[in-house]
């Protein structure tokens, strides 16, 4: 048996990075998977892929419309929630504070923390009690990176809404807690060493493990978060990052 035999789970920005390695798990695992994604083409390659235990719904998580959208699918299906995974993030090109637009600023908090925040109150209704709710941090709330105070600012934030939904939710015994990993190797990974060997060289300098980690080795933190495994865990932190923080 699965650690998620029979569960509906609901991974925001499911169709590629952590996300997807997220979903994959748990299909694994025995889950029915729904992942959401702006783009058609990469949700429809994940259902390909994964196949008939994943569901797509197109959608931005930081749009309230189609929030909404996805909660109308969810009622539409019948099921309540039993594991949600807020997932969905993003950053920008480095700017230090006093070059931040604000445009700027809203693009990245908008996503970040107002839509990790607007996805669980859209969703938290729909879970069934004693559910279970992942959010992705990173360490880069702890670790003030120059030229990222919105994007280390909102993980920040996303760490800390991990413990008031805990402190609120006690009643219907959902636990919510953060998982924050550091440098991984996706595309967002690889578009940040741009191809510069000298620079994945300098960040895996800072990695006691000596490499950036895999998507998969987020996913299991995520499942352990996500399922029994860690029943009496709540209102915490996983970090995932080789110890780079911790140096």
């Amino acid at each position: 048996m699965g650690k998620l035999d029979g569960r509906l789970a609901v991974v925001t920005a499911g169709t590629a990075g952590i996300g997807r390695a997220v979903a994959t798990r748990f299909v694994a695992e025995g889950a029915d998977v729904v992942v959401t994604s702006p783009f058609q083409a990469e949700l429809d390659a994940t259902v390909a892929a994964l196949g008939p235990h994943v569901t797509g719904v197109r959608g931005d998580a930081g749009s309230l419309a189609d929030l909404d959208e996805l909660v109308a699918t969810l009622r539409a299906g019948g099921r309540p929630v039993d594991v949600l995974v807020a997932n969905a993030g993003r950053d920008v090109a480095s700017t230090d504070i006093v070059d931040t637009s604000a445009e700027v600023f809203d693009t990245v908090a908008g996503l970040n923390f107002r839509g990790t925040f607007f996805t669980t109150q859209r969703l938290v209704p729909l879970m069934r009690d004693g559910g279970t709710i992942v959010l992705t941090s990173s360490i880069a709330g702890h670790n003030g990176g120059p030229g990222h105070a919105v994007y280390n600012a909102t993980k920040a934030a996303v760490r800390s809404l991990a413990r008031t939904l805990t402190a609120e939710l006690r009643a219907r015994r959902i636990r919510a807690n953060a998982v924050s990993p550091g440098p991984t190797a996706t595309a967002v990974f690889a578009e940040f060493v741009r191809g510069d060997d000298e620079v994945e060289r300098q960040v895996v300098e800072q990695i006691p493990v000596g490499r950036v980690g895999r998507p998969e080795e987020v996913a299991a933190a995520v499942l352990f978060l996500a399922s029994d495994e860690s029943s009496f865990v709540a209102g915490a932190e996983l970090v995932v990052d080789g110890g780079m923080s911790q140096v």
